[in-house]
């Protein structure tokens, strides 16, 4: 991983956006040699690229990293351990969907996810995520599990070890926008459709049938 706050903010700050040009990359408190310095050690990891065009954007390993790069034990080669939630409203059974503004694959659109807590029951901790990024409450349960890949042609973009859990009667006011992403109501979506992330069928097939407890997956791009 990188060992400096500097070569850990430039992979966060282009989690964010396509790619990004040295100036939009550059803070204003640090000098631009030492900027530079940092830059170079980057792309030498492998994190970034530059391109033809001078703008500079995350390879595929820097998109698994994204913004998690800030969390120093992060190990690349194991599966991220999320929990996926499935939430509905129970008046006219849509489903609450979540649309990424940063990488790994971003503008996707799936489920919320949060991360487990050592300190409480996974059920709790889905319920006090959702109430405390999108305002709604309700009972979540646990349907299943696995291990998702997806690539992008031979590259891998994201390997999770995931926790599926659903919530049939969310309850109270939508706040729509968090710093990463944006949580809508969507009545009977199309979860094979482009804009979705190629995860997002499995799962809704899961939320619904609930009688398959295991499943390993992998996608491409």
């Amino acid at each position: 991983m990188l060992d400096h706050h500097i070569q850990r903010s430039i992979v966060y700050t282009l989690a964010f956006a396509p790619s990004m040009r040295f100036s939009e990359l550059q803070p204003d408190d640090v000098d631009s040699k030492l900027f530079t310095y940092h830059l170079k050690k980057v792309i030498h990891a492998g994190y970034i690229t530059k391109y033809d065009d001078g703008s500079y954007a995350l390879t595929p390993e820097g998109r698994r990293i994204g913004k998690t790069v800030l969390k120093k034990d992060r190990l690349m080669d194991q599966a991220y351990s999320i929990l996926l939630l499935a939430v509905r409203r129970s008046s006219d059974h849509a489903w609450l969907l979540y649309t990424r503004s940063t990488h790994p694959l971003i503008g996707l659109t799936g489920f919320m996810q949060a991360l487990p807590n050592a300190d409480e029951a996974v059920a709790e901790t889905a319920h006090l995520v959702c109430l405390d990024k999108t305002g709604l409450h309700g009972d979540f349960q646990v349907v299943g599990g696995g291990y998702l890949r997806v690539f992008d042609a031979d590259e891998l973009e994201s390997f999770t070890h995931f926790t599926l859990l659903v919530c049939d009667d969310a309850k109270g006011d939508l706040k729509e926008h968090d710093d990463f992403g944006t949580y809508s109501w969507v009545k009977n979506p199309d979860f094979s459709a482009p804009s979705m992330l190629p995860t997002a069928k499995i799962l809704s097939d899961l939320t619904l049938s609930r009688n398959t407890p295991f499943v390993e997956k992998t996608y491409t791009l």
